[in-house]
């Protein structure tokens, strides 16, 4: 499917990455509001890199992972409660990126993480 602001429900001018990503995809995936939008308008003040570690707290199921991931080839860790990790893991592999998305079920009152691993964490 070609995906433009005619077809796209979710089509808006000021989230030029996340119109890449196809509207059913999303709406699926969502547990609230846009998290594609709130994702790349977040990732304007931060300076990504290919292969820096991003925790994705509270992550859902995943799809603002999958944009950091795809958009910018950072390796994000898809940490969260309510969706089980294999879930995630299977909507992960689906968009091929099952060596850059690591989920993880968890309580964010206890992750197993060192101090300063993560180049950047982002909660949307």
């Amino acid at each position: 499917m070609s995906i433009n602001k005619d077809n796209n429900i979710l089509y808006n001018e000021r989230f030029p990455l996340s119109n890449k990503y196809e509207p059913n995809w999303v709406l699926d995936n969502s547990m609230g509001p846009n998290a594609l939008w709130l994702t790349e308008w977040l990732c304007e003040t931060m300076d990504l890199k290919p292969d820096m570690r991003v925790l994705d707290l509270g992550c859902g199921r995943a799809i603002s992972s999958v944009f950091l991931a795809k958009e910018f080839g950072v390796q994000v860790w898809a940490y969260g409660l309510w969706i089980k990790a294999t879930d995630n893991w299977n909507r992960i592999k689906q968009q091929g990126l099952g060596n850059k998305i690591y989920p993880i079920h968890g309580d964010a009152r206890n992750m197993p993480f060192a101090d300063g691993f993560f180049d950047a964490i982002i909660s949307v």
